[in-house]
C-alpha cells in the first residue's frame, strides 16, 4: 500500500505513457493563493485505511458538497457572537444580523449580474428553491419544458405540480437548439394552457459536467413567449453565471443555486427571479414573519417585498456565509479558478482513459469539473468503497438522481427499465444503473490526481474477483461493505 500511495509521477508516466507534468506556475498558484484559503486540518484531513495506516484524505466528491473557506468559518463564528433574530427586534443584535442578512442579497445580485428588479429569495437548499418556483408557476396557464438530463431537483418539482413537456436530448445527453425551437414553435399556436410558459435547464450536468447553452436557450424561450429558468447549482462555483440585463434576449429570468457547493457551510439555497412575478403570486409558504397583519376576519395582509417569501426565522448564517464565500471567490478570480480546475481535470482525464479496462463516459471536448467512469467487471459502488477503505479517496458512485441520463450512458433498454422498476417496487434497488464520478474543486492538487490515478490503475489490474473475499454486497440495496474479520 505504501508503495502505491507513494507512486511518483515518473512511475505514473510509465503506467499511462504520458509526458510528465511540469508547470511551476500552477503549483505556485495553489501554494500561494489557494492553500491559505483553507484550514490545514481540512486540506490534510487524516483517515485510517484498512491496512491500519493513516493517509491524507483526497476529496473527489466535490459535486456533492465542498469544504468551507477557513476565513469564512472564522467570520461566521465571530458573527454568532452578535447573532439576533432577523426582522423581529429593535435590539442591537437583531439590527446587526438583519442588516448583514439583507445586505447579503445585494452581494448575491452583483455576483450573478442580476437586475435590481429581481428578488433574492433564500431557502433551505436548491431543491426547496425550485419547489417554491414550481408551486408559483403552477398557478399560471401553460406548460413547462424540461430536459431529460435534469437532476431530480429540477425535474420532480415541475412534474408533480405542473403540466410538463419533456425534451429528449441527444444520445450523448447534449442539447439540439433546433429541436428545442421546434417544440416551442409547435406549442406557440396552441391554446394558452398548452403553450410553453417556462423552459428550465441545468447549467451543468451533475454526471458529466456538460454545460447546455443556457443563454441561447433563453433567447429561444423569449422568442416564443416563454421564460428561462436555470438550475446553476453545479455551475456557479466553477465559472461565471451572468443573468444579463432584463432587455437582453439571452437574459436568464430565474436562477437557483446553493451555498454548500461553493465553499460556504450549511445548505442554504438561493432563488432569483423578477419582482413582478413574485408580487403577483401568493407566497409558496406562509407563517410568522412574512406577513404584516391579519384582520379579525382572518383577512391576510401581505408584503410586496422579498419578505413575503421569507417565512419564519431564516437561516441568517447560511445567507451571510454565501455572501462571504462570494467575496472570497471574487478576490481569487473566477477565471483563475476555472483555469486551475480545468488543468486538474484535463490532467486526470487524459491519463485515466489510458488505464486498461477503464471506460470514461466523456469525450474530453469542452471538459468540465467532473469525470464519470467505470472499470470493466466492477460494480461502481464497489470501486467507490475500495477507494475509500484502502486508499482514503472519496468519490461517489450511483445514479446521481439523473436516471434518464444514466440510462443513456448505460444503454438501458425499455424492457430492462421496466424490470428495474418492478424490482424497486419490491424494495430492491441493487440493479439501478450506476457510474462512478470524480468531481474536482479548487483545493484539489495534482498529488490528489496522481493518488487517484494510481489507485484506479491498481484496482483495475487486480480485477473484481480480488476483492470479493474482503467486501460483501447487500442483496437489496447493492451497497458494498467491508467484511469484518
Amino acid at each position: 500500500m505504501a508503495e502505491v500511495l507513494a507512486l511518483n509521477e515518473k512511475v505514473l508516466q510509465e503506467v499511462v505513457s504520458l509526458p510528465l507534468r511540469n508547470d511551476r506556475d500552477i503549483d505556485n498558484f495553489w501554494e500561494r493563493e489557494i492553500r491559505p484559503l483553507f484550514n490545514l486540518e481540512s486540506l490534510f484531513f487524516r483517515v485510517k485505511t484498512l491496512d491500519g495506516n493513516y493517509v491524507n484524505y483526497v476529496n473527489l466528491d466535490n459535486g456533492a458538497t465542498t469544504n468551507p473557506f477557513a476565513q469564512l468559518k472564522q467570520y461566521i463564528d465571530d458573527k454568532l457572537d452578535s447573532y439576533g433574530s432577523v426582522h423581529r427586534g429593535s435590539g442591537q443584535k437583531s439590527i446587526i444580523t438583519t442588516q448583514e442578512y439583507d445586505s447579503s442579497r445585494d452581494v448575491i445580485r452583483d455576483f450573478v449580474n442580476s437586475s435590481a428588479n429581481n428578488y433574492v429569495i433564500f431557502s433551505k437548499n436548491t431543491t426547496e428553491a425550485i419547489n417554491g418556483a414550481a408551486t408559483l408557476w403552477a398557478k399560471r396557464a401553460g406548460k413547462i419544458l424540461v430536459s431529460d438530463i435534469e437532476h431530480s431537483s429540477n425535474l420532480l418539482p415541475w412534474v408533480t405540480r405542473d403540466e410538463v413537456v419533456q425534451y429528449r436530448t441527444q444520445p450523448d445527453g447534449s442539447v439540439d437548439l433546433a429541436e428545442i425551437e421546434n417544440i416551442l414553435k409547435a406549442h406557440q399556436q396552441k391554446p394558452e394552457n398548452e403553450r410553453i410558459k417556462l423552459l428550465t435547464m441545468t447549467g451543468a450536468s451533475t454526471i458529466t459536467g456538460y454545460r447546455p447553452p443556457i443563454y441561447e436557450l433563453a433567447a429561444l424561450a423569449h422568442r416564443y413567449g416563454a421564460k428561462m429558468f436555470a438550475d446553476v447549482c453545479q455551475l456557479i462555483q466553477h465559472e461565471k453565471v451572468d443573468m444579463r440585463p432584463d432587455d437582453d434576449p439571452c437574459h436568464l429570468d430565474f436562477v437557483a443555486f446553493s451555498g454548500h457547493k461553493m465553499y460556504a457551510p450549511y445548505g442554504t439555497g438561493v432563488l432569483l427571479g423578477p419582482k413582478e412575478f413574485f408580487d403577483d403570486c401568493y407566497p409558496y409558504q406562509i407563517g410568522g414573519g412574512n406577513l404584516p397583519y391579519i384582520t379579525r376576519n382572518l383577512e391576510i395582509k401581505r408584503f410586496y417585498t422579498e419578505r413575503a417569501h421569507d417565512p419564519g426565522t431564516p437561516n441568517a448564517m447560511g445567507a451571510i456565509a454565501i455572501a462571504k464565500a462570494i467575496h472570497i471567490i471574487e478576490s481569487l478570480g473566477r477565471k483563475r479558478i476555472a483555469n486551475y480546475e480545468h488543468s486538474l481535470v484535463e490532467y486526470t482525464f487524459t491519463r485515466l482513459r489510458q488505464i486498461p479496462d477503464v471506460k470514461v463516459h466523456i469525450t474530453g471536448e469542452d471538459i468540465a469539473h467532473v469525470i464519470p467512469f467505470d472499470i470493466d467487471g466492477f460494480d461502481g459502488r464497489l470501486v467507490a468503497e475500495i477507494l475509500a477503505q484502502e486508499y482514503g479517496i472519496g468519490v461517489r458512485a450511483g445514479a446521481f438522481c439523473t436516471y434518464e441520463y444514466i440510462r443513456k450512458l448505460k444503454n438501458i433498454s425499455d424492457q430492462r427499465d421496466l424490470e428495474i422498476a418492478a424490482e424497486v417496487d419490491r424494495g430492491i434497488t441493487r440493479n439501478i444503473p450506476t457510474i462512478i464520478r470524480a468531481s474536482f474543486a479548487v483545493y484539489n492538487t495534482f498529488d490528489d490526481c496522481d493518488r487517484f490515478l494510481s489507485a484506479i490503475s491498481e484496482i483495475a489490474q487486480n480485477k473484481a474477483e480480488h476483492y470479493l473475499s474482503s467486501y460483501q454486497q447487500d442483496e437489496a440495496t447493492g451497497v458494498w461493505t467491508v467484511i469484518e474479520s
